[in-house]
């Protein structure tokens, strides 16, 4: 899809969704997508960052399973099978900020609890917690599905969970920034059509969909299928939900300065690469 507008995409991966974004700040990389931390937000509204939000990365949405709480087995097989029953366990984040962090405080408050009410772990990375939970070194955590369905095999919300944003360099090429959009826009309508909503699941097509993405992320493709995550057909990134973030991160002292969503969410290279879509 890249190619047919004249974009040649290099991908690169990063341990947290928090380097991820300093590498977008300072140039490094030209395109990020991730979910979204209190370390973006401050870099967001930091002085005069460049970096914005343009596209829709991955959504919490109903029937479509993208996060997941999960205890370990022994835990389970005691009964705690509740939010509820988490209270005094000892529950694993990437770190402070993080979008796990944000995710178990939100799914804490649904049960009447804080964090005084667990043992809040610091990990550093999403691996490092399902390593914890293997080895019971921690009693819980918050995880991507996929990730869960990787530990399953061994042994009513919707957000923006995610989203994809340009660097000030990016940015200032237009006209890359506008293919690229266009480019990865028709990536995410033929997700949408072939794998999310396909009719025939037994389809050449829709398995060789599958591998790739199972070779991609190094997840089993029956784990994928089982797991997909949900991408708006065209993109379109749901602005008005991170003013739910940017005040639960505002309440718990993560961030200092409310997020002015009309200045970080660029709408314009949305719609002109919506338009370069229509003219092919």
């Amino acid at each position: 899809m890249f190619q047919k507008y004249g974009v040649d995409v290099q991908f690169g991966s990063f341990k947290g969704a928090q380097p991820m974004s300093i590498a977008v700040q300072t140039n490094e990389v030209e395109v990020g997508t991730g979910a979204f931390t209190a370390g973006l937000f401050n870099l967001l509204m930091e002085g005069d960052s460049p970096i914005r939000i343009v596209a829709d990365g991955t959504q919490e949405k109903k029937g479509y399973p993208s996060t997941a709480l999960i205890v370990t087995k022994e835990l389970y097989d005691s009964g705690v099978t509740t939010i509820e029953a988490l209270k005094g366990k000892k529950v694993g984040i990437t770190q402070n900020g993080a979008s796990v962090h944000y995710m178990l405080g939100k799914a804490l408050e649904t049960a009447g609890l804080t964090f005084k009410d667990v043992e809040v772990t610091p990990l550093g990375s999403l691996g490092n917690i399902a390593a914890a939970l293997e080895s019971g070194q921690i009693d819980a955590s918050s995880l991507p599905s996929t990730l869960v369905e990787k530990l399953v095999a061994n042994g009513q919300v919707e957000m923006q969970a995610a989203g994809v944003y340009f660097s000030g360099k990016m940015i200032e090429n237009k006209d890359l920034a506008v293919r690229f959009l266009a480019g990865y826009f028709e990536s995410t309508r033929y997700y949408y059509n072939n794998v999310l909503k396909a009719t025939d699941t037994s389809s050449e097509d829709y398995n060789l969909d599958l591998q790739i993405l199972a070779k991609q992320t190094s997840i089993p493709k029956e784990g994928i299928a089982k797991n997909l995550n949900y991408i708006d057909e065209n993109a379109e990134f749901w602005a008005e939900d991170l003013k739910t973030w940017s005040d639960w991160y505002l309440e718990n002292g993560l961030i200092q300065t409310p997020l002015d969503i009309e200045k970080v969410v660029d709408k314009e290279l949305y719609n002109e690469a919506l338009k370069l879509i229509e003219k092919q």
